[in-house]
């Protein structure tokens, strides 16, 4: 007995050494963690935007037309609490785009696909404050199903992803912001997603998921024409975004089909022409369906993209966000990290990096995603592991 005594002080007496030792020691554990945040439910949980110089997410649900207000900790950025609004004439008005407005500091430009309208809104300064509408903009005759809205300079877009009654054909819109009876229809391919503005140039970009285009729009002559993605590359352009300093031009993802992605995205320069990046980790990155793409660019790790790739339209690709730096030409990739969703098959739709993490919507659930990384950086991981399914989908968007 005396024997068993001595060995259980001798164990107390390690384990207690190893915890001052723990305890002392000037190594902090680094970690990188995803935690999902459940929203109201929805079977459509779609675009999201933050409120400039707020507290405060804007978050939209098509399948009910609801926007949901997210509050966030203002220190750790993690969502706090929420608030939904019904948005539209009802629950079938089809909420889906959110943008900041620039010209109206505050304000937030919504569509409405199903009642063929934009709106800015007042999104109020508290929680529980009903966002109130500003200006109503009705799409013109021959146009039908504003999808995503942006504002670039004095004027606000959309795509318009539902093909007209009146000539099949499927437009792009664009208005003054200041006098919506100044407004353009661009015919285009189908179906219009992302727009934005190559800042060289002032050339507009249009992503075109299902005919797999992009088009670009000289506003000030009203010239259009059609850039078909190699099929030998990928298809199905959809995310698209405006780079500055090194990544200064349009980056765009391809998401691929049914059977799954390539793991490719591109970027249009001043000269007008595709340059093709692809992803080269044989689980993760060859097969993902690249859905959205985000700036990750940091002051310490240069240039750098957030790239989603989603299940929305094959579960051959995974639901996973990654991290991508470049070498210093931006010519090729330089570095992959990959952060596997903790809900496979969710169909991740968008990601949105705030000042110190990063959050993922996914569509298919009514659940919303966030990244935080403590006592290190992004990059500094290895690949996660993959999980595939044989399940497919066929909507993009």
């Amino acid at each position: 007995m005396f024997y068993h005594a001595l060995k259980s002080l001798a164990v107390a007496l390690a384990f207690g050494a190893a915890s001052v030792s723990a305890q002392q020691s000037s190594t902090s554990l680094v970690s990188r963690r995803l935690t999902e945040y459940l929203m109201p439910v929805a079977t459509e949980t779609h675009e999201f935007a933050r409120v400039p110089d707020t507290n405060f997410v804007l978050l939209t649900q098509m399948s009910n037309s609801q926007l949901i207000k997210i509050e966030l900790d203002a220190t750790t950025e993690e969502p706090i609490a929420f608030q939904a609004f019904p948005m539209g004439k009802d629950n079938s008005s089809m909420l889906h785009g959110v943008w900041p407005s620039t010209v109206h500091p505050g304000k937030m430009w919504l569509s409405l696909q199903a009642d063929n309208k934009l709106i800015l809104v007042d999104p109020g300064y508290d929680l529980s404050t009903k966002p109130t509408i500003i200006q109503t903009i009705d799409i013109p005759v021959l146009g039908n199903g504003p999808h995503c809205v942006f504002e670039i300079g004095n004027r606000v877009w959309a795509g318009l992803k539902v093909a007209s009654e009146q000539t099949g054909k499927y437009y792009v819109f664009s208005a003054d912001i200041s006098n919506s009876t100044n407004h353009h229809l661009y015919p285009c391919l189908n179906s219009p997603v992302f727009i934005k503005e190559e800042p060289t140039t002032g050339l507009i970009y249009v992503t075109q998921d299902t005919d797999s285009s992009i088009m670009r729009i000289n506003a000030t002559s009203g010239a259009t024409k059609q850039m078909h993605i190699p099929p030998s590359v990928g298809n199905n352009a959809v995310g698209m975004i405006t780079g500055s300093g090194a990544l200064s031009g349009v980056w765009f993802t391809l998401a691929g089909n049914a059977t799954g992605g390539t793991g490719t995205f591109g970027h249009i320069g001043a000269n007008g022409k595709f340059q093709f990046f692809k992803l080269k980790h044989p689980l993760l990155g060859t097969n993902a369906g690249l859905l959205h793409i985000a700036d990750a660019s940091t002051d310490a790790g240069g240039p750098a993209l957030w790239l989603l790739s989603t299940s929305l339209l094959s579960t051959n690709s995974p639901d996973a966000l990654i991290r991508v730096t470049f070498d210093a030409g931006i010519k090729s990739v330089a570095g992959e990290e990959y952060i596997s969703m903790l809900t496979q098959n969710a169909m991740v739709h968008r990601v949105l990096p705030l000042d110190k993490t990063v959050l993922v919507s996914e569509l298919h659930t009514f659940t919303l995603a966030q990244l935080t990384y403590n006592n290190t950086i992004a990059g500094h991981w290895l690949p996660a592991e993959a999980v595939t399914n044989n399940t497919v989908y066929t909507q993009a968007g």
